[in-house]
C-alpha cells in the first residue's frame, strides 16, 4: 500500500508540472520552477505539484520500512527535511511580484535549497543497506550511478544559480548561455524523482525477496 501511495503522489506530481509546462507561456529553459507559481494558466498547479511530491517522499519512507529494509534516524530526518523543504516551497512563494513579502521569498529560497540538498543524501544514507545482498546488487548499481548524476546535476544548478545572481558580464552571460538555471533546475528536479524511483522498486524488490526466503 506504501508502494502504490508513493507511485500515485509522485506520478500525480509529475503529470502535474508536465500540464503546467504545456498550459504556461513560460519558458523551460530560462525560467526557474518557482515563476510557474504566477502563470496566467494553470494557477496552483506547482503548489499541488509540490505538495503531492512531499507526500510521495513520505510514503517512499514507509514502503522502505514496509518491506523490511531499516535504516538509521539520519535517514529519517533527512526524509522529513525534504518533504519539509517541499511544503515550505509550496506554500511560500518566490518574490517575482512587487506584492510578494521578500520574506517569503528568503523562505521559498531556502526551502528549495534544503530539499534539493537533502534528497540525494536520503538515497546515499541507504547505499551501505544494498551492497552487501547480492539480489540487489543491480538496485545498488543503479543508485550509484544517479547519485553520481545528482551530484553533477546539482554542481551545474549552483553555477547557474550563482551566475544568474551576478552582475552581466561577458564570462556571466556566456554561461547563463551554456547553462539556463531553469534547465539545470529541471536536470536535478528529474534526477531526484529517478532516485525516488529507484529507492521504491529497491523497496519492492527487497519486499519479494523476503518474500522467498531470501536475505
Amino acid at each position: 500500500m506504501w508502494a502504490i501511495a508513493a507511485w500515485a503522489s509522485l506520478g500525480w506530481a509529475l503529470f502535474t508540472l508536465m500540464i503546467l509546462h504545456l498550459v504556461s507561456s513560460f519558458d523551460p529553459l530560462a525560467d526557474p520552477l518557482s515563476r510557474y507559481a504566477f502563470s496566467d494558466h494553470g494557477g496552483g498547479m506547482l503548489e499541488a505539484s509540490l505538495l503531492s511530491f512531499a507526500v510521495g517522499v513520505i510514503a517512499v519512507r514507509g514502503a522502505l520500512l514496509a518491506s523490511g529494509i531499516t535504516f538509521p534516524r539520519t535517514t529519517s530526518v533527512l526524509i522529513y527535511a525534504t518533504a519539509t523543504g517541499l511544503v515550505g516551497a509550496a506554500l511560500f512563494p518566490a518574490t517575482f511580484t512587487p506584492d510578494i513579502d521578500p520574506v517569503s521569498g528568503r523562505i521559498h529560497q531556502y526551502a528549495s535549497l534544503i530539499a534539493f540538498l537533502c534528497l540525494p543524501a536520503i538515497a546515499f544514507s541507504l547505499l551501505d543497506r544494498f551492497k552487501d545482498v547480492p539480489e540487489l546488487a543491480a538496485s545498488h548499481v543503479m543508485l550509484v550511478r544517479l547519485l553520481w548524476i545528482g551530484l553533477a546535476s546539482l554542481g551545474l544548478f549552483g553555477v547557474s544559480y550563482v551566475a544568474d545572481a551576478l552582475p552581466a558580464t561577458p564570462a556571466i552571460t556566456t554561461i547563463m548561455t551554456l547553462l539556463p538555471v531553469g534547465f539545470t533546475q529541471r536536470i536535478v528536479f528529474v534526477v531526484d524523482f529517478l532516485l525516488l524511483a529507484a529507492l521504491l522498486v529497491t523497496a519492492i524488490r527487497t519486499a519479494r525477496l523476503r518474500q522467498t526466503g531470501g536475505r
